[in-house]
C-alpha cells in the first residue's frame, strides 16, 4: 500500500458525480480514498431523509480504496428531483460532520472530567 492511495494529495478530486441518463433523479457518486467507515455514516444519513427513496453503497474492490454510494431521491410531478441526489449527499455530509463535531466535543469534555487532555493537533 502506498501513502498516496491513503491520503488525499494535492489536486486529488474527493468525490464524482455520474447522472443516470435515464433516471434524473438518480447518480453515483464515487469517493476516493475512502472505505466501509464514511460510506456506512453516509448511507445511514441519506436513510434519514424522506426525500431520498434509494441510498446504497459498494467496494468495488477491497484492496482499493474507492467507494460508490447510489442516491436515488424523489420527483415531483414535473420529473425534476426533489432534492438532487447532489443536494441530498451535500446534506448528509453536513449533518454527519456537525454529529461528529458535537461527538468530539463530549470526548473532550469525558477527557477532562478524567484529568486526561485532549487536543486536535
Amino acid at each position: 500500500i502506498m501513502p498516496e492511495s491513503l491520503v488525499d494529495m494535492d489536486g486529488d478530486v474527493k468525490i464524482t458525480e455520474q447522472r443516470c441518463p435515464q433516471n434524473p433523479n438518480t447518480s453515483l457518486f464515487k469517493l476516493e480514498k475512502e472505505d466501509h467507515t464514511v460510506a456506512n455514516m453516509l448511507r445511514m444519513k441519506l436513510h434519514e431523509d424522506t426525500q431520498v427513496k434509494i441510498a446504497g453503497y459498494r467496494v468495488p474492490h477491497p484492496t482499493q480504496h474507492n467507494v460508490e454510494i447510489r442516491v436515488q431521491t424523489a420527483s415531483d410531478a414535473t420529473d425534476k428531483p426533489v432534492p438532487t441526489p447532489k443536494e441530498a449527499l451535500s446534506e448528509a455530509i453536513r449533518k454527519s460532520l456537525k454529529e461528529l463535531e458535537e461527538l468530539e466535543v463530549k470526548f473532550t469534555e469525558a477527557a477532562a472530567r478524567k484529568g486526561i487532555e485532549y487536543s486536535r493537533e
